[in-house]
């Protein structure tokens, strides 16, 4: 009986096929997360600036820098290059598959290059050779239409002491490699920005990212704040209702800044001699902060301004104030002379007659400040009549009072620059000094 059931059971078998075994698991997905970054070329001035990437980008990130041994280099002074990616797996590196044809960039003071990953396996990647006293930064691109951001490798160059024979002065090497890596989807955002802001007690302080107001908090009577659950990011403490703002902060979603304020109460006013409705602009190191209508009176008026430097500029035309330094107490004053508005030029240099000896005087001097402002000038009382202000490089010889008068009967602005050729000239350098072409 036992015979007959093995021999069904075989007939069975062979008939539908034994049970499949079970299948072999799936392999793990490749790891794409940023590395641990291996960088023994520290000593030798090189370091690794990190990509701006926002949480889930891909990047290019150097994981390893190593300053080649002189046993490893045998005398030569490049930079040995190469780029893999984890999604192109292999068996045997965990850093997954170079990509061929992926660039490079290299720089240096004054230029650039671009290489090409194109070696076989059994070299690095690519190389470039540096010569004597330069000084290289290197960051991967990608392949052409495939460019991610990177991390940016500098301070690279040979001039190093000798170390042994294979590493000598000018005939040190280096090797480069970059990884394909994503930032993790989940950023932190347990960041703080505390600290006080003087003079502002009972004033709302806000938080500002890229322009956007992300919070407020009313201040106490100790002007304390503390914003806190902070992502990554450059942040801007100000002043509701007031110009006030602090410099760019960064946290990177994980740290805690302390940051001390002074609310600025500095005013800058002044008038604007023909200004009457027209706009003024507040620029702060050469950056326009506010704008204000010209009341009137010709008088205008910037309140609550911060420490620094200060100018302002008659909107529309090429007047500008001389700098003007606050530092958050004090008060200051530009005075302005704006053209006559409706004429045909803005600005006029009047000289007198082209063939005295004393107007080709006067042009030598004025050379400076006619580059300087960019006028008109010429000999013409016809000619300066047309302009919205004007200065007379002349005595009352060569361009009479009578004429300074008529120019200036309808409003127009009109100076006279006059004297000995020391006097001119001095009073010429101190209106270029002053940046400001009519005083």
């Amino acid at each position: 009986m036992k015979n007959v059931v093995q021999r069904a059971w075989q007939s069975v078998t062979s008939l539908f096929g034994e049970k499949a075994p079970p299948a072999a698991p799936a392999p793990p997905p490749p790891d794409t997360s940023p590395r641990e970054v291996v960088n023994d070329a520290v000593a030798y001035g090189v370091a690794i600036e990190p990509a701006t990437v926002a949480p889930g980008a891909w990047y290019w990130q150097a994981v390893r820098v190593h300053h080649l041994t002189p046993e490893e280099n045998g005398g030569r002074h490049h930079i040995f290059l190469d780029v893999f990616d984890p999604t192109l797996g292999t068996e045997t590196n965990p850093l997954g598959g170079r990509v061929f044809n992926a660039r490079l960039k290299v720089t240096w003071q004054g230029g650039e290059q671009i290489v090409t990953i194109d070696k076989p396996l059994n070299e690095p990647g690519t190389n470039f050779p540096m010569w004597k006293w330069q000084v290289c930064a290197v960051q991967a691109l990608g392949l052409p239409g495939q460019e991610l951001p990177s991390d940016r490798v500098t301070g690279l160059h040979t001039g190093h002491p000798d170390e042994a024979p294979g590493n000598t002065l000018f005939h040190h090497s280096f090797s480069i490699t970059f990884c394909k890596v994503r930032v993790p989807e989940v950023a932190r955002a347990d960041s703080v920005i505390y600290g006080t802001i003087q003079g502002a007690a009972g004033r709302t302080a806000v938080l500002m990212r890229e322009g956007e107001t992300m919070a407020t908090q009313v201040l106490g009577s100790d002007g304390a704040f503390r914003f806190t659950d902070l992502a990554a990011g450059t942040y801007v403490i100000g002043i509701e209702g007031t110009p006030f703002r602090s410099d760019p902060i960064m946290v990177t979603g994980e740290d805690i800044v302390r940051v001390d304020l002074t609310l600025a109460e500095s005013v800058l006013s002044g008038r604007v001699r023909n200004g009457a409705g027209r706009t003024v602009i507040l620029e702060r190191d050469n950056e326009p902060v506010a704008s204000a209508l010209v009341e009137a009176d010709e008088s205008y008026r910037f309140a609550n301004l911060p420490a620094g430097t200060y100018r302002v500029v008659v909107e529309g035309t090429p007047v500008r104030s001389g700098p003007v330094v606050l530092d958050g107490l004090n008060t200051g004053v530009a005075d302005l002379v704006a053209p006559k508005a409706g004429k045909l030029l803005p600005y006029y240099v009047l000289f007198g007659p082209a063939d005295q000896p004393a107007t080709q005087a006067n042009l030598l001097l004025a050379q400076e400040f006619l580059l300087t402002f960019g006028p008109t000038f010429g000999f013409s009382p016809e000619e300066a009549a047309n302009a919205g202000m004007v200065t007379i490089i002349a005595d009352t010889q060569a361009v009479s009072r009578q004429v300074e008068l008529e120019l200036g009967l309808d409003g127009t602005p009109v100076q006279r620059i006059a004297g000995s050729v020391a006097e001119v000239a001095a009073a010429l350098a101190a209106r270029v000094a002053a940046g400001q072409p009519f005083v």
